[in-house]
């Protein structure tokens, strides 16, 4: 029987050489695609049977783009794909992260996209401090801020919208420290279009994992930045089946096999989704430690059952690579 070939699109720097080895050790045979390159699309051979993505997670503007090559390839051309169009298109896109949550019902901060400065500011007598503002993309809590009063809202809605019109909008940019030495990225800077949440106080949060059929989860644990995302703070501890199952559920209502959801667990114990992320920065080739051994959940007759094991090699990209050769067979199959 003929080897798949499968298509690899990866942004520069970003897991390369993991998605090669997880090709490897899933016996498939593969190409890589140069995205960067104008001619990206003639790359696009017709004996690949299905494309890896791993899209960009620094500047918005080129993750756009790949968003619109990757709807080429898939929604245009009917192109086989892994993750899926909307599992990427929610994908370091807090925008449209937004509208799944709230269009398929799940429970998730109060979230408001605001266009125009009058509107971000037509409430502020009226809102309760603190709130929370978001870029669209960026991860670890790198763009995240806690604003604590009326005076530091407006600030920040004068840099998003400019502060007499928008066409001298300076955007609202993280910075990185050098040095010691406060540095604006300002190559991110997010411009005419503000995006506030809820502030929740919270327990800690859960990174639940859904590749394939396979089902993990720990806890992120707040670090010294106040935060649980960028923390590196790993709870090892055996997650509550309400979480399983409200993963389980929001992947399937929105027809997803390779989703993290971060939920937070509030002080009363209730859960709201954080995140919705197709990729994640997954360091270890587990994501998951019950009773001091890692390994996964499964659903057996209708109950969620742990399977002792390394299940997550290469990034996550191992699992990933075996859930979309699976598929692809199947379908040839068919």
């Amino acid at each position: 029987m003929k080897k798949i070939k499968l298509g690899i699109i990866c942004y520069p720097g970003m897991e390369l050489e993991k998605i090669q080895s997880a090709c490897i050790d899933n016996n498939v045979e593969y190409k890589v695609i140069d995205f960067f390159d104008p001619d990206w699309l003639e790359q696009c051979s017709e004996d690949i049977d299905g494309y890896l993505i791993r899209p960009p997670c620094n500047y918005e503007q080129h993750k756009n783009i790949f968003d619109e090559r990757v709807y080429l390839l898939s929604e245009v051309f009917g192109k086989k794909i892994y993750p899926s169009f909307n599992e990427l298109f929610t994908y370091e896109n807090k925008r449209n992260m937004h509208l799944f949550l709230r269009g398929y019902g799940v429970p998730h901060s109060k979230t408001a996209i605001h266009l125009d400065k009058k509107t971000a500011l037509s409430q502020l007598n009226s809102m309760d401090f603190p709130v929370v503002v978001k870029s669209n993309i960026g991860a670890s809590g790198s763009a995240v801020r806690v604003i604590k009063n009326k005076n530091d809202y407006k600030k920040i809605a004068n840099k998003v919208f400019g502060l007499f019109h928008s066409e001298f909008s300076l955007g609202w940019y993280p910075f990185i420290k050098k040095n010691r030495i406060p540095l604006p990225r300002i190559g991110r800077a997010q411009k005419h279009y503000l995006i506030t949440q809820a502030f929740i106080d919270i327990k800690w949060e859960w990174r639940m994992i859904r590749i394939g059929d396979s089902y993990f989860g720990h806890q992120k644990l707040i670090g010294d930045n106040g935060y649980a995302s960028g923390s590196e703070l790993v709870g090892w501890e055996n997650p509550p089946e309400e979480l399983l199952w409200l993963l389980h559920d929001t992947t399937n209502k929105m027809n997803m096999r390779c989703m993290t959801l971060d939920i937070f667990e509030t002080q009363d114990g209730e859960y709201y989704v954080n995140e919705m992320q197709a990729i994640i920065g997954a360091y270890r080739p587990y994501q998951m430690k019950i009773d001091g051994k890692p390994g996964r959940f499964i659903i057996n007759n209708k109950k969620f059952v742990f399977e002792e094991g390394i299940h997550c090699e290469n990034a996550c990209w191992n699992p990933r690579v075996e859930d979309f050769v699976k598929t692809l067979s199947t379908e040839k199959e068919s």
